[in-house]
């Protein structure tokens, strides 16, 4: 019986050898296969290994290497640097393009304008009424003529007293200056004679014949008599005693009670006494009437 000769061959033990895939490298045998763990001489002659305990292992031609027991990134290729700057680009276009694509959104928003309602036809605003009233002049002060003539201008009437006189001054109006009136509006006005003019002589003679009314009863004739006494010419008496404001039935029944108050009387002998006094007939029986005769 014959002897067998095929043995099964022999693996390398456990170690570093020369990487079959890296030429100049170095990839560690685990005895059964190769495993990830690789090293690469640096520039010092030694090589770095990557995920193999550090250690110093045998290299072909007798030499020695040291690897290292931490992990270590291995050498990039350098088609693997250009798929990482592929990929950094890739990320950063796709960065500025978001960033583009809001500014333009944001410029669509505020250009786009707004949806609004259809425009609504607006009539336009009624015209304000005509308001054709006047202004009531004023006319306190004035004279009756020239407050008939500004209230005919303005449009409006003018009432008054039967008895006023165009030279006449305004005292009151019932609708007051500035009041806004329709036209043909009735103002109604009073008024006062103006004051006269007198001369010295005139106002001294009206004075003196009021002090003798006021103190005692007088007829005309004699208080013109009295005032041509104290020095007044025939004129200035009469226009005196004329505007002295006297009432002579009054001052006749006065001077009757003044009278009887003296002395008895008759009434004939009253009457002849009145009537020497300068009274007239009528102003005798009122004086008369008033003292009981």
């Amino acid at each position: 019986m014959s002897e067998n000769n095929n043995t099964a061959p022999q693996l390398p033990p456990a170690g570093w050898y020369p990487d079959p895939h890296n030429a100049g490298g170095q990839r560690y045998w685990d005895g059964a296969q190769w495993t990830e763990h690789v090293a690469v001489p640096s520039p010092d002659g030694v090589a770095v290994g990557a995920g193999a305990p550090e250690q110093t292992v045998a290299v072909g031609g007798g030499g020695a290497v040291a690897v290292s027991t931490g992990f270590r990134m291995p050498p990039l290729k350098w088609w693997l640097w250009a798929l990482i700057a592929f990929g950094v680009l890739l990320v950063i276009s796709v960065i500025v393009g978001s960033l583009s694509v809001g500014r333009d959104d944001a410029a669509r928003t505020e250009v786009t304008p707004t949806a609004t309602s259809p425009a609504r036809e607006v009539d336009p605003p009624a015209a304000a009424p005509v308001d054709d009233r006047e202004a009531m002049p004023g006319l306190v002060g004035h004279t009756v003529a020239e407050a008939r003539a500004a209230v005919e201008a303005a449009g409006f009437t003018i009432d008054m007293p039967v008895d006023t006189g165009d030279d006449w001054i305004v005292l009151t109006q019932t609708i007051s200056e500035g009041r806004q009136a329709d036209a043909g509006t009735a103002v109604f006005i009073t008024a006062e004679a103006p004051k006269p003019v007198y001369t010295l002589a005139q106002q001294n003679a009206i004075d003196e014949a009021r002090s003798y009314l006021a103190y005692s009863g007088f007829s005309r004739t004699g208080l013109i008599g009295q005032l041509e006494y104290e020095g007044y010419s025939t004129e200035d008496a009469t226009f005196g005693a004329d505007n002295a404001g006297a009432d002579w039935n009054a001052e006749c029944a006065e001077s009757a009670a003044s009278y009887l108050e003296y002395s008895s009387f008759s009434r004939q002998g009253l009457y002849d006494q009145l009537a020497y006094e300068g009274f007239t007939d009528a102003e005798i029986q009122f004086g008369l009437a008033a003292v009981g005769y």
